[in-house]
């Protein structure tokens, strides 16, 4: 585990040892890899994987770097110590990596809202510290996430952005749209992975709807 800037950076085991440039696809984890919890994912019992999360991040693997960044106010506001915060955060990546699913890295932001801090979303600073870490590629990139905060944060840092409506997606989505409407918006990760996947120049419309019943698998 390191730190920059105060971020909590966990390299995983997907970081390659050769570091060709590629894109990255930053993922929010809670309502996007895991169910979101009104009063946060607080211990093990609380983790339930969001359908399909492991085989879209697998895939996603074999051709972009896979960056989760989290904000993980429960930390900051003092509900729960950092260390089992991290201890449930390093369960869910043994649950992806045990199916073959490469992650190269997390950012955590452990910090809560009224500390104004530079990492914490919106802001960009969680990508900008894996792009310093990890050599991770902003070009061509996306960020995904349940929240209008993931897509202001991906925007900063010049990504593009795609909204999930699992967790709190449904409810952020009028919102995104209004302020970003170049998001794309899916139903969830899994549906997501055919346009995260798509080169650059990609066209089509800011929302994309499954043309079948089923995401795109590997």
């Amino acid at each position: 585990m390191t730190t920059d800037r105060a971020c909590v950076m966990l390299r995983h085991r997907g970081e390659r040892v050769s570091r060709e440039s590629r894109p990255t696809v930053f993922l929010d984890r809670d309502g996007v890899l895991i169910e979101n919890r009104d009063a946060y994912v607080r211990r093990a019992s609380d983790v339930a994987l969001i359908p399909g999360a492991i085989d879209a991040v697998r895939l996603l693997g074999e051709y972009r770097d896979v960056v989760i960044v989290t904000n993980q106010a429960v930390i900051g506001r003092g509900l729960v110590p950092a260390e089992d915060i991290l201890a449930i955060h390093r369960s869910v990546i043994e649950l992806f990596e045990a199916q073959g699913a490469r992650l190269v890295g997390s950012v955590l932001c452990p910090h809560a809202p009224v500390s104004a801090c530079a990492c914490r979303k919106p802001q960009p600073g969680m990508l900008l510290a894996a792009c310093r870490a990890w050599g991770c590629q902003l070009e061509d990139s996306w960020i995904v996430g349940d929240a209008v905060t993931d897509v202001q944060a991906g925007a900063a840092a010049g990504c593009r952005t795609m909204l999930v409506r699992t967790g709190r997606g449904a409810d952020h989505e009028d919102d995104t749209r209004r302020s970003h409407p170049d998001c794309v918006v899916v139903p969830s990760l899994p549906f997501g992975v055919d346009r995260l996947l798509a080169g650059p120049g990609h066209d089509g419309c800011a929302t994309e709807e499954p043309d079948g019943s089923r995401p795109v698998m590997d």
